[in-house]
């Protein structure tokens, strides 16, 4: 269903590392072994802000409390 193949893209996206294989194209010559080895998937959460009066709080809640986000993109309620 499309909601497993969701979920499988988030996990492979929270798993996701540059591997040292990628590191050494040309564009990422700059880069230090340390960065490298620090490089992850940016995850960003975006909802409206029905979502949070709608009962999705707590699943909001519980996303940034075990820091499986790193960046909210919401709107304001009218």
């Amino acid at each position: 269903t499309n909601l497993s193949l969701a979920a499988d893209r988030i996990i492979e996206m929270i798993h996701w590392r540059m591997s040292a294989e990628e590191a050494k194209q040309p564009q990422y010559a700059g880069i230090t072994d340390q960065e490298i080895t620090d490089a992850r998937c940016t995850m960003f959460l975006g909802f409206t802000s029905n979502q949070v009066s709608s009962g999705n709080r707590e699943v909001i809640r519980y996303l940034c409390q075990h820091n499986m986000v790193d960046c909210i993109v919401t709107t304001c309620g009218a």
